[in-house]
């Protein structure tokens, strides 16, 4: 109850300052869920944060790999099989990071070359249920992962050193030999799926069809 929208407002002002505006909108999102619920909870009779704005983010053009970038990166993780395979798999399907590493075997269908998003072990963004059709690459890399599961008794697609993948852990990993191959340190995991798109719209694919 001490709160007010103007301490909320200067706290979120020194955040864009001193941070950036980017964790600001992440802290104003957390400060406006943590006071509806207590609102809901019958502690305050209105959240501070009701009439603050949430913050628009300024327009980034993404990133993506040419393809020279990603054969510099595919030669560099050649000491890190499991990171080298999630790369081919993650670039061949656009599938989202959280999607990748909740995959789990049952949504392959290796009869029909499909990954299926089916909400169960991971919500989905748009939170509809996705087929997500595989082309050779993607389905020899994970052919070869079924083939050679250990008996570490994991359902996951993706591990690495035979444990479940940590998503900072992955990250750190893949930044690592980003910088190592001297390419744009700006790129990351979550521009291969906009590489994917890029290949697929220069190789005519129309921009309706790759959104769908």
């Amino acid at each position: 109850t001490e709160y007010s929208a103007r301490m909320i407002e200067d706290y979120l002002l020194q955040r864009s300052i001193r941070t950036s505006i980017f964790a600001s909108r992440r802290d104003l999102i957390g400060l406006s869920a943590i006071f509806n619920r207590a609102v809901k909870d019958g502690y305050l009779i209105k959240s501070p944060t009701a009439g603050i704005k949430r913050i628009k983010l300024p327009e980034i053009q993404p990133t993506f790999f040419s393809q020279e970038e990603l054969d510099k990166l595919m030669r560099a993780m050649n000491d890190n099989q499991d990171l080298c395979d999630l790369t081919i798999v993650a670039v061949n399907t656009g599938l989202r990071y959280a999607e990748l590493i909740s995959l789990t075997w049952t949504q392959i269908d290796f009869q029909n070359k499909f990954v299926i998003l089916n909400n169960q072990t991971h919500i989905t963004k748009s939170k509809k249920i996705r087929s997500i059709p595989l082309n050779s690459d993607a389905f020899k890399i994970l052919e070869k992962r079924y083939r050679n599961q250990s008996q570490n008794n994991l359902n996951v697609v993706f591990t690495m050193f035979e444990k479940p993948l940590n998503p900072n852990t992955l990250s750190q990993h893949f930044k690592k030999y980003v910088i190592s191959c001297g390419i744009n340190p700006k790129l990351h995991f979550h521009s291969l799926r906009h590489t994917f798109a890029s290949f697929l719209v220069q190789s005519g694919c129309s921009i309706y069809v790759v959104s769908k």
